[in-house]
């Protein structure tokens, strides 16, 4: 065994039989590094902010989608089902305030309580729910025209804001 003295951890010498270690902790070669991975939540505040942009946009879509359905004229779409249409759409437009309310109030790099993921997660559900609906009423309708570019932008969004927050 050398006299030169060791940089910390273990130094074992010449051993002339069986050597056993045990610890209270990980054994490791080398640095010792730990990583926390971020399944859901912002993984830092530019993530958090974005996030917070694309809710506004998709609540900013939903309205415009909301105009159109109510301008519609036509097609197979009567007064009462585009009443039931509008009022969904409104009920998303304020779950997403409620969603970006609660995201505002997440710190970056920590995973969210269950209660939070999910008061988060399920207005972006229910838009995925309402923007099917609207697609396949709209797809109906004579009048479907431009408004699917809108409903498509307006998944690719979804998605997006989705993928910020770390939900599939």
């Amino acid at each position: 065994m050398s006299d030169k003295p060791s940089k910390g951890g273990f130094n074992i010498g010449n051993v002339g039989g069986n050597v056993s270690i045990q610890a209270g902790g990980d054994v490791v070669a080398g640095d010792k590094t730990t990583t926390t991975t971020i399944i859901t939540g912002f993984k830092q505040e530019q993530d958090k902010q974005a996030f917070i942009q694309q809710i506004e946009e998709l609540r900013q879509q939903l309205r415009h989608l909301k105009s159109e359905i109510e301008e519609s004229k036509g097609g197979s779409l009567d007064e009462d089902e585009k009443d039931s249409i509008v009022m969904e759409v409104m009920q998303h437009i304020k779950a997403l305030k409620t969603a970006s309310e609660e995201a505002e109030q997440l710190p970056p790099q920590q995973e969210p309580s269950q209660e939070k993921r999910d008061a988060i997660e399920a207005p972006l559900n229910g838009v995925n729910q309402i923007i099917s609906k609207i697609y396949t009423v709209f797809e109906k309708t004579a009048d479907f025209g431009g408004k699917f570019k809108n409903v498509a932008y307006i998944t690719s969004l979804l998605l997006s804001t989705r993928h910020l927050f770390g939900l599939p």
